[in-house]
């Protein structure tokens, strides 16, 4: 047993001195899909602005960020903070830029910051066309529901629709009526924390009206405008309840993991840890023959790190107070 143990930590040790210390950053909370207008470098360089607009208005919550003096330049020069990008479907472009960078930009213009663990968000809409009502769901909607959905991308908000266990019918009487107590509980179904019901209105001559109302823990507003106005309402709310000042701080946490004896299950609480939102660097502090202790370089505080770990699901708590897990493959 103790040879075993020996070659396990000393395993350990090689793997440990060969690892890259910084964990990547979260392609998602970087990544957005912007419209590009022909093929070439200026219209390439004007998608990359707009994404960068849409990009520091998702991570600040502001939609004023990219006018502000402290990331303006950004938008001027998005080109060279570019990761990659690629063409989609529908003149379409994917960009990815550099989070550090804009994470940085951010901290020095001393703007709050939302990160990329953020509320799931259930939508009821339903719609009136030519005299006939339909309520939007997994299984339809079309372009309505995509637009819906196109808007909450781009300020990060991800959302939840009705889907086959529930009674549609109803659903469509009770958005139509305002009968929102039933539409709140469903929330609870889908794991949701908010939710944004819409009642829209085709006029003649093919303009949408959208009544939203939205609801979340200590949080509710109204808006008339178009498919557009529900998400970006949500997102206002919830930006103004996650952002700040101090999710951009970085502090070094350490972090306990039980259960790790053989160089798979340290890979496995390595890339567990490593991919978590807040998560911007991790190494290795202290290695015992049935544990890790690994210092983590975190952008928040510790109780959003711990959320963030039970979310990840592979980690399951010990002793969250002293911040040590154990691993659950």
């Amino acid at each position: 047993m103790m040879n075993r143990t020996r070659r396990w930590l000393a395993a350990l040790a090689i793997a440990v001195l060969a690892q890259h210390a910084d964990a990547a950053s979260l392609g998602d909370m970087y990544s957005i899909t912007v419209p590009v207008t022909g093929q070439g470098e200026s219209a390439q360089q004007v998608a990359f602005r707009d994404a960068m607009r849409d990009i520091l208005i998702r991570a600040t919550g502001r939609r004023d960020a990219a006018n502000l003096e402290g990331l303006a330049p950004l938008v001027a020069q998005a080109g060279r903070h570019v990761v990659s990008f690629r063409r989609a479907a529908g003149n379409l472009l994917v960009v990815t830029f550099d989070g550090s960078t804009i994470e940085n930009a951010i901290d020095a213009a001393g703007l709050p910051f939302w990160g990329p663990d953020r509320p799931l968000t259930l939508v009821w809409l339903a719609v009136e066309r030519g005299g006939r009502r339909s309520l939007a769901g997994v299984a339809s909607g079309g372009d309505d529901k995509q637009r819906v959905e196109r808007a909450a991308a781009r300020r990060g908000i991800p959302l939840a629709w009705p889907g086959a266990g529930d009674d549609l019918g109803r659903a469509l009487q009770q958005v139509w009526n305002g009968d929102q107590e039933p539409l709140v509980n469903a929330a609870r179904r889908y794991g949701a924390d908010g939710v944004l019901v819409g009642r829209a209105v085709v006029t003649a001559a093919g303009q949408q009206i959208v009544d939203w109302t939205f609801w979340s823990a200590g949080l509710s507003a109204e808006t008339r405008g178009d498919l557009d106005s529900g998400p970006e309402l949500a997102a206002d709310r919830y930006a103004n309840a996650y952002a700040s000042r101090n999710a951009g701080q970085r502090v070094e946490q350490l972090v306990t993991v039980t259960g790790i004896d053989t160089l798979e299950a340290y890979a496995l609480a390595l890339r567990a840890l490593g991919r978590l939102p807040l998560v911007r660097g991790v190494a290795v502090d202290e290695v015992t023959p049935d544990a890790v202790s690994f210092a983590l370089t975190v952008r928040g505080d510790p109780d959003a790190l711990r959320q963030a770990i039970r979310r990840g699901g592979l980690l399951v708590p010990v002793d969250e107070t002293r911040m040590i897990f154990a691993l659950a493959p």
